[in-house]
């Protein structure tokens, strides 16, 4: 359980990182500096790409798990919310780097 933590937490550095990076990349094309723009836009690519693999590494390792032992509600539940939360940021900053 503790490594599927690890992963989440580490799913969440990613993601946010990509935020803060399609911010970036927001600001600078807006000021019309477009070769810091598709840097920062780069960058935020590949921190959804991290985050990416390591979320599926979670669900690979969840179901490993749940082959020999059943989850507690409460972990299903933290990472329901969590896969959640990563659809709807991962999300957000694709149509944040589409602008």
């Amino acid at each position: 359980m503790t490594k599927i933590k690890k992963l989440a937490d580490e799913i969440k550095d990613e993601v946010c990182s990509a935020k803060e990076y399609a911010e970036k990349y927001v600001e600078y094309k807006a000021q019309g500096d477009s070769t810091w723009a598709n840097r920062f836009m780069e960058m935020a690519k590949d921190e959804l790409k991290h985050a990416s693999y390591l979320h599926e590494l979670a669900v690979s390792e969840i179901q490993k798990i749940s082959s020999v032992y059943t989850p507690p509600e409460e972990m299903k539940s933290k990472w329901d919310t969590l896969h959640k939360e990563y659809v709807e940021d991962a999300s957000m900053v694709k149509m944040m780097l589409s602008l």
